[in-house]
């Protein structure tokens, strides 16, 4: 980048006083991924993560960086913007979002199609609620927060526990009947709903579950017709909304089964419905049994990046592309992986930026990785 090394200079006799000395205010800002052009930088993949993710690109979008000139866009194309060079520049902050570059998420495909689209480069980085697998070479799955699978059951069937053993029955089509789960319990029939298999949430129930879910005979679709000639078979449903599923006249509401985001259903009522949530093994979902680990069904969620971008373990301070998109994604996963002391103020709220992640956490249910599993930052990087 070209800043200036009076910048530099300014910036190191600043953080040193203030003691939030990081790695983009080290002897200069250099390198780092900033390039003093403004990026826009595209996202697509997990619906599970859309929201928090919106949040966190709205936080960057607004982080303050360098003086930008006022050149217009109709005069100059492309030009607008675009940090100014030289003497002219007096910001030294580069805490926030020097470029000001601007980040956007694609409406949500699921988190393979996302993970897809990075492979072939349609998008600069993928959000996913699956982790990296065998097949996701070439990437690195920075976990920016932790969930569950809350497994549900709709209308006034009263909850309980289920093992893993009987999710996998039920579907595999090996348990069919709700009293074959309690005897006390009606003789009905067990009718378990599938899903949209680039999920993340799918891809993660068939691993901690062991079974291929959309796979069963007995597993149900949505808009699907029997009786029309030739039958119509349906569709999986997209996942964390039950709206079409309690809508569907081919699925009896009262026996229906399906399973969603922790962070979703207890954060999105109009997604939730009547949907209430079973413990599994005998563990019921809380912030305490997801951040231990011990209620079964937990997960982490991750920012996918290219695996250009990483970090040494033990620091949050990552290297990678100097310039471009890329560079811009970099520093991005920096923002969400960084700790509250290398964090400006939010211009909005006055409150660090940190605090203002921290509140996109909180409304959208997600929790912030334990301390006890970072590796960098906040954040745990889990190269593919």
């Amino acid at each position: 980048m070209k800043l200036k090394a009076k910048i530099g200079a300014a910036l190191i006799a600043a953080t040193l006083v203030s003691g939030a000395f990081t790695s983009m205010a080290g002897a200069a800002p250099e390198p780092s991924g900033w390039d003093d052009i403004n990026d826009q930088v595209v996202g697509s993949g997990s619906d599970t993560t859309y929201n928090i993710v919106q949040r966190f690109e709205t936080l960057y979008n607004q982080g303050l960086g360098c003086d930008t000139d006022n050149v217009s866009y109709a005069a100059v194309p492309n030009a607008g913007g675009t940090c100014l060079l030289g003497a002219a520049q007096t910001a030294t902050d580069v805490r926030g979002n020097w470029d000001h570059d601007f980040f956007v998420g694609k409406y949500p495909t699921g988190s393979s199609a996302g993970v897809a689209a990075l492979k072939n480069g349609s998008v600069d980085y993928a959000r996913s609620s699956r982790a990296g697998n065998a097949s996701d070479t070439a990437l690195n799955f920075w976990a920016i927060g932790k969930d569950a699978l809350a497994v549900i059951t709709f209308g006034s069937r009263p909850t309980g526990n289920l093992t893993i053993a009987q999710l996998q029955g039920i579907y595999n089509c090996s348990i069919t009947n709700w009293n074959q789960i309690d005897p006390s319990f009606p003789s009905a029939t067990i009718e378990p709903v599938g899903m949209n298999s680039s999920s993340g949430t799918y891809a993660t129930f068939n691993s901690l579950v062991g079974t291929t879910a959309n796979n069963g005979s007995c597993v149900k679709r949505v808009n699907s017709n029997p009786a029309a000639v030739p039958p119509v078979l349906g569709t999986f449903p997209f996942e964390n909304d039950v709206k079409p599923i309690i809508d569907d006249p081919q699925i009896n509401e009262e026996n229906a089964i399906w399973w969603m985001s922790w962070a979703e259903f207890r954060s999105f009522s109009y997604k939730r419905g009547s949907a209430k949530a079973w413990s599994v093994n005998g563990q019921s979902l809380s912030a305490a049994t997801v951040n231990t680990g011990s209620y079964p069904l937990t997960r982490l969620i991750y920012h996918v990046t290219q695996d250009s971008i990483t970090a040494a373990p033990g620091t949050s301070d990552l290297t990678g592309p100097d310039g471009g998109k890329q560079g811009a994604v970099r520093e991005f996963t920096e923002f969400m992986c960084k700790p509250e002391a290398s964090h400006q103020a939010n211009q909005f709220s006055g409150r660090t930026n940190y605090l203002e992640l921290g509140a996109a956490y909180t409304a959208t249910g997600f929790l912030r990785v334990p301390v006890a599993q970072r590796t960098n930052g906040i954040c745990v990087l889990d190269q593919a």
